[in-house]
């Protein structure tokens, strides 16, 4: 039933038909979210029906599947180029390139993702080589032509080079920060779980950042030879310092160390004080687009509870479900909504156990791994967050951004990221919260105010080229909406 499903949507499509293709795609990936061939057609779809940000999301989706895909690296590659979202467009070009030198058409591509971000000298040889593989020398002239004029110094050869090195799956949060960089140096994110290419890009940089305290941060930490003389920023999230990857990286070159919350950074220097002597040691909280997670008015229901994470022991979903239990006996008007993948197969087995023994099946809703968070959002009113311990958690944000009114366990270092209005200890402090938190106008201003992109910005700035020590601190006193 489900093959035939399949082949009926890429029909409709074939006969001109995207929409009746789309909505057969949504109820084919509803039952199995992870078909490689279905997330391509639906990526495909989504790119001919003017849905750009899906398709790149469902490309997405697919490379976490299959990173090797190449069909659709080059196919998120072009998606991404079309929106000139340039930094993430070269990281999947120069992936495919390093496997497949001979495809002119994406060395041009390259070309253009150089100049887009300032770098003339680079673009000049990347379209030099698309014109030797061309069928047609003549195919590419014209740009030949008009990047030799460019790419004579001038004001971008004057801004400073700075390169992200990060792994694949781990890049979620650098790209729009780049772009936002790029008015004031040159940019280029280097994504790759080989070190060759971290190691030849460093080499051009006048600043390196090294993006997670991982073992490719430890591994770039110990080329003095490349290092030395540059500013090298490491950013460190929680789990490198909860498992102890920070630990080996050798700080004996690093200028800037961020942290993305102070109770991170506290735990880490109780273990080594004396990285206050080495370098300077910042806390910068993580941002989210504000814009892109605007705020949706909610109507009177108030009853559509929404768990948005990787079903994991890092995010303790069994407290969730205890806690939706609690209030569910007192309030069985609610519904739970869980978006996420599991990622641990026990909680595949016990989390549908305890709804079923509990007598709660049919009030819970699970959804698998979701391409478009910002559209399932748009109608929940609360986002749970039971974490034993979190940095801060971006897709609470992202949620409390669009109006949803957060139940956030008191996690360590819970009061230094929200306010106390926001948080519950007790099951008894989940219900007051429930019924007398702030209102979802409230939510989404606080999110607006602490953790919008600008804010982000300014304080990057701060640490690259003023040389500032930066240490968040917010005022978190509620602040009512009028």
């Amino acid at each position: 039933m489900d093959a035939e499903l399949l082949e009926k949507a890429e029909l409709a499509y074939k006969e001109g038909q995207p929409q009746l293709a789309y909505e057969l795609l949504a109820e084919f990936l509803s039952r199995e979210p992870d078909h490689p061939r279905a997330l391509l057609d639906k990526a495909v779809v989504c790119h001919s029906l003017g849905r750009a940000e899906e398709a790149i999301s469902t490309f997405e989706s697919l490379l976490k599947l299959d990173e090797a895909n190449l069909e659709a690296r080059r196919s998120l590659a072009l998606a991404l180029a079309s929106l000139q979202r340039w930094p993430e467009a070269e990281t999947h070009l120069a992936y495919i390139l390093n496997r497949q030198p001979e495809d002119h058409a994406l060395w041009a591509y390259l070309a253009k993702a150089a100049l887009a971000q300032g770098r003339r000298d680079e673009a000049l040889p990347h379209i030099e080589r698309a014109v030797k593989l061309a069928p047609r020398q003549s195919e590419y002239a014209n740009m030949r032509i008009d990047l030799a004029g460019l790419s004579k110094p001038g004001e971008a050869g004057k801004k400073p080079r700075l390169v992200l090195c990060c792994v694949p799956g781990m890049d979620n949060f650098i790209y729009e920060l780049l772009k936002e960089l790029e008015p004031y140096m040159r940019t280029r994110a280097v994504v790759s779980a080989t070190p060759p290419e971290h190691l030849e890009a460093i080499k051009t940089a006048n600043m390196v950042w090294l993006e997670w305290g991982d073992a490719k941060t430890e591994f770039l930490s110990k080329r003095h030879d490349l290092l030395d003389g540059k500013q090298v920023i490491v950013r460190i999230h929680s789990f490198e310092v909860i498992e102890g990857l920070a630990d080996k990286i050798d700080f004996s070159r690093v200028t800037d160390v961020v942290f993305v919350s102070r109770l991170i950074r506290d735990i880490f220097l109780a273990r080594k004080p004396e990285l206050t002597e080495q370098c300077r040691v910042h806390v910068i909280h993580n941002s989210i687009d504000t814009r892109k997670f605007a705020f949706v008015p909610r109507g009177d229901s108030q009853r559509h509870i929404a768990f948005l994470a990787h079903i994991s022991h890092k995010k303790d979903p069994m407290v969730m479900l205890q806690a939706f239990a609690f209030l569910h006996r007192r309030h069985p008007e609610i519904r739970l909504h869980v978006a996420g993948s599991y990622q641990d197969k026990r909680y595949e087995i016990c989390m549908p156990h305890f709804l079923k023994e509990a007598g709660l099946t049919e009030t819970a809703t699970f959804y698998g791994r979701i391409t478009n968070a910002d559209e399932w959002l748009k109608d929940k009113d609360f986002i749970f967050c039971t974490s034993p311990i979190e940095s801060q958690g971006v897709g609470l944000l992202e949620a409390m951004s669009r109006g949803c009114r957060p139940l956030i366990r008191n996690f360590p270092g819970a009061r230094d990221l929200y306010p106390p209005n926001q948080l519950w200890t007790t099951l008894d402090d989940l219900e007051d919260l429930f019924l007398n938190g702030p209102p979802p106008e409230e939510v989404s201003a606080f999110v607006a105010r602490h953790y919008s992109r600008d804010r982000e910005l300014g304080a990057y700035l701060k640490v690259i080229l003023d040389k500032e020590k930066v240490d968040e601190v917010f005022d978190l006193k509620p602040h009512r909406s009028r």
